[in-house]
């Protein structure tokens, strides 16, 4: 669902998402750099990292797409992510925690809000326009649709790392799914990484049985 729908992409913003955008210009969104929708094959890594939005670093993120073939490059990616991330964007992503897991395609972040701004968090009017975005609807319906009953039937592992605009409940997430107790940082907490490592090596065991 959510390849599909990112598949449309063909510039920094979703076309289904341009008219929210022309209509409600007060936000501090970065328009100019195509959107982080996710980082990762997310229709076969076994782990899922639930994050806020793609961030924005006012130094780093231009370096990232110097010319339009590195926008080319990014945007053929994220068509279809199986493949090894752009040289740079690994750059940034192999330096977290979870970096390991992205290369190797065990893990794959999604981003509830796809567009990039520097805390989403502490920024109600971006919130209150992301509510409006089709992708944000799109995302949320992934996660309801097809990610939750993965994890419940043990094919997945969804880690809740942010969870403002996923709106997850807690009560109804049922096995397979984790809260970081860390909803700050760049990656989930130790324990919670570890957790999912060991639901990883169990269910290679049980693949291999």
């Amino acid at each position: 669902m959510i390849r599909e729908f990112w598949r449309e992409l063909r510039g920094p913003v979703h076309p289904q998402d341009a008219d929210v955008f022309a209509r409600h210009r007060d936000h501090t969104f970065d328009l100019r750099f195509p959107p982080p929708a996710f980082i990762g094959d997310v229709d076969r890594a076994p782990i899922m990292v639930l994050m806020a939005n793609g961030g924005f670093d006012p130094e780093r993120t231009p370096l990232e797409f110097p010319d339009e073939s590195a926008v080319r490059t990014y945007l053929d990616w994220l068509h279809d992510s199986e493949n090894p991330p752009p040289h740079t964007l690994a750059q940034y992503y192999r330096a977290r925690t979870i970096g390991p897991w992205l290369e190797r395609g065990v893990a794959a972040i999604v981003n509830a809000v796809a567009y990039r701004s520097t805390s989403l968090s502490k920024e109600p009017k971006n919130r209150k326009v992301a509510e409006l975005l089709p992708s944000v609807v799109i995302h949320r319906k992934w996660l309801r649709d097809e990610l939750l009953p993965a994890a419940r039937e043990g094919r997945r592992f969804v880690i809740v790392h942010r969870n403002g605009m996923w709106k997850v409940d807690r009560s109804q997430a049922g096995p397979g799914v984790l809260f970081s107790p860390n909803s700050i940082g760049a990656d989930p907490a130790r324990i919670t990484l570890n957790q999912a490592a060991a639901w990883l090596q169990s269910r290679a065991i049980s693949q291999s049985a």
